[in-house]
């Protein structure tokens, strides 16, 4: 696989739009035309040269990896509708992250702020810390989030992580997000989104779900009264046929959006 490596020269004061760092726009030129890839700083367009040293060689994009190094949490939109390859970056990262990815991958080895993966269409998100609000979500003023693929995040969720997720069960588009634990509103207006939260979550988990899964493996800190308790499972087969067992309450709801509805939420007995 053929690498290009990304060091930040200097720290950053103001924001840096970096929606030209993909592997989609890398393929197949030379390190100067990379270098010439237009970038924002404020509100003055800069080229990523100014500031980034680049080294490396690019191929074709399945072949591609971007590696990037340095203190990044100023740089946003980095992998935005990237298609294929991958990009890794080494430390924390800026808004945006993956943001309507389509295919490819991202690996964050930090935390990263809110909007990671937003309105995620295909492609993988792992992020080995702890992710902002927003994760999968959608942007406001849109009714449909995260259609497919996969988020994975070690550390903890924010608020409304994959808001207005959406899957097709006839495309066989299944959106799924894994973290290790979550704060409030956790898959708020599910449309088909499958969650899996390996500790505890804040409250209001699934609000106004219409269907979907979601999966708690640790407690709850307060249930909406609107999901009802149908019994205890003792396995759980998620849409994309991966199954999870232990010991689990099965509640249906939310029942304020449907009298009848397929919205499921699993929570560790």
């Amino acid at each position: 696989m053929a690498e290009i490596k990304l060091k930040l020269k200097n720290k950053l004061t103001f924001p840096l739009e970096a929606e030209s760092i993909t592997p989609d726009n890398f393929a197949g030129k030379s390190l100067e035309e990379i270098k010439k890839l237009p970038v924002y700083y404020g509100n003055e367009e800069a080229t990523i040269g100014d500031f980034f040293d680049v080294s490396g060689k690019t191929s074709k994009l399945e072949e591609m990896k971007i590696i990037m190094e340095g203190d990044l949490s100023k740089v946003k939109r980095i992998g935005e509708k990237m298609s294929g390859g991958v990009i890794e970056i080494k430390g924390n990262v800026g808004m945006h992250v993956g943001n309507q990815m389509k295919g490819g991958k991202i690996v964050v080895n930090g935390n990263a702020d809110d909007w990671a993966g937003a309105m995620l269409q295909g492609g993988e998100l792992i992020i080995n810390g702890d992710a902002g609000n927003y994760v999968g979500a959608a942007y406001r003023g849109y009714w449909i989030g995260m259609t497919n693929g996969v988020i994975r995040v070690k550390g903890k969720v924010g608020m409304e992580a994959l808001l207005w997720a959406r899957s097709s069960k006839g495309a066989k588009k299944w959106p799924i997000l894994y973290c290790g634990s979550a704060a409030g509103f956790l898959g708020a207006h599910n449309h088909g989104g499958t969650i899996i939260v390996e500790g505890d979550c804040e409250r209001c988990v699934g609000a106004d779900q219409a269907w979907g899964t979601i999966v708690i493996k640790g407690k709850v800190s307060r249930l909406l009264p609107s999901f009802k308790k149908l019994g205890e499972v003792s396995e759980i087969e998620l849409p994309n046929g991966e199954k999870i067992t232990g010991k689990f309450v099965e509640l249906s709801g939310d029942h304020s959006v449907k009298k009848e509805t397929n919205g499921r939420l699993y929570v560790a007995a």
